[in-house]
């Protein structure tokens, strides 16, 4: 057994790790460890480990979602578990939270058009028995994505030395084949650190091609690589949704505004009765309230129309959560079975 003191330490040096891999996902282990003073054979065992336990994970990810969607989720009595497993299943759905409230469960959906992300509110939640009521608010915006959120457990200096993505060489492709691509997207988003030599066997090409592949869009921002960690693991173990009716004239101000306040994680503008929506980490319940009350005074005007605590994570970004946020693994439709 290890002391509380071993924990902690254990727990920082995790946490900095983590960070480090929030800045530059694909660092070598070589460059983490001369910015963090680490011996890069440790890093990648704690990394590993890190992995196996399910505290964090990176994945690759399309930037561009054309149809993006909050929906709120009424279930049949007792039923919410069952319904957000079967949710899971499906490849539009990005996250699900059990939450208290009006609502049993709040997701996230995302799609390549209206059409599909229609297809899903209308025939598909309107097929499942267990549902008996579901909001769906349409995204117009995207303010404050996840991606973007940082733990800030290293110091300022530490986080200069990680080495930012490499740029596309100037002999690479301007464009990647839509079949690169997608063979690209599938293996970064099992794991966001794929080697390049892996992800060139399974597309029958040469490694530099990949790696050119991946550089070039990632420049272009056809895909973003992310480092998520357990919110349970944080120190910022309680997640919360707001929904915020805005005047029109303040929206402009949000970007700026939103951005600088550390606890928010997502936060979306919506064509629905409530033209802004969030969702943020904060150190204890107590904080929910005191939010309301910052967010109340930075947005002028700005009225909380609902809020939800989230009791439980059950799927974020496709990867299958337990009632820490640990990875248990990915859901069956997001995992790729080649």
């Amino acid at each position: 057994m290890t002391s509380p003191n071993q924990d902690s330490l254990r727990r920082d040096a995790d946490l900095r790790l983590i960070h480090a891999l929030q800045l530059e996902p694909r660092a070598s282990w070589t460059e983490l460890g001369r910015a963090l003073a680490t011996d890069p054979v440790a890093l990648a065992r704690r990394w590993a480990r890190i992995t196996e336990e399910g505290l964090a994970w990176i994945s690759g990810q399309r930037r561009h979602f054309p149809a993006v969607a909050v929906v709120e989720i009424e279930c049949v009595q007792g039923k919410a578990a069952e319904t957000a497993f079967l949710l899971a299943d499906e490849e539009i759905v990005r996250t699900i939270d059990h939450t208290s409230g009006g609502r049993d469960l709040v997701a996230v959906v995302a799609g390549p058009d209206l059409e599909s992300l229609s297809a899903f509110v209308i025939d598909r939640l309107g097929d499942q028995r267990l549902i008996t009521h579901a909001r769906t608010h349409l995204v117009t915006e995207i303010l404050v994505e996840g991606s973007i959120w940082r733990l800030n457990a290293l110091s300022d200096e530490e986080a200069r030395r990680v080495p930012a993505a490499k740029a596309p060489r100037p002999r690479a492709a301007r464009q990647v084949p839509a079949d690169l691509q997608e063979v690209v997207i599938r293996a970064l988003y099992r794991d966001g650190r794929t080697p390049a030599g892996d992800i060139a066997a399974k597309a029958g090409v040469s490694t530099q091609r990949v790696a050119d592949a991946i550089a070039t869009m990632r420049h272009s921002g056809d895909l973003v690589l992310r480092t998520d960690v357990a919110r349970s693991y944080t120190g910022w173990p309680i997640n919360a949704w707001y929904f915020v009716q805005v005047p029109a004239s303040s929206i402009d101000r949000l970007r700026s505004t939103l951005s600088r306040l550390a606890e928010v994680r997502l936060a979306v503008t919506t064509a629905s009765r409530y033209n802004l929506l969030m969702t943020l980490w904060v150190r204890d319940l107590a904080d929910v309230n005191r939010f309301e009350a910052l967010l109340e005074k930075v947005l002028a005007g700005a009225r909380i129309a609902d809020r939800a605590v989230v009791i439980r994570p059950a799927v974020h970004s496709g990867r299958l959560l337990d009632a820490r946020g640990f990875v248990t693994g990915l859901s069956t439709l997001h995992d790729d079975p080649a």
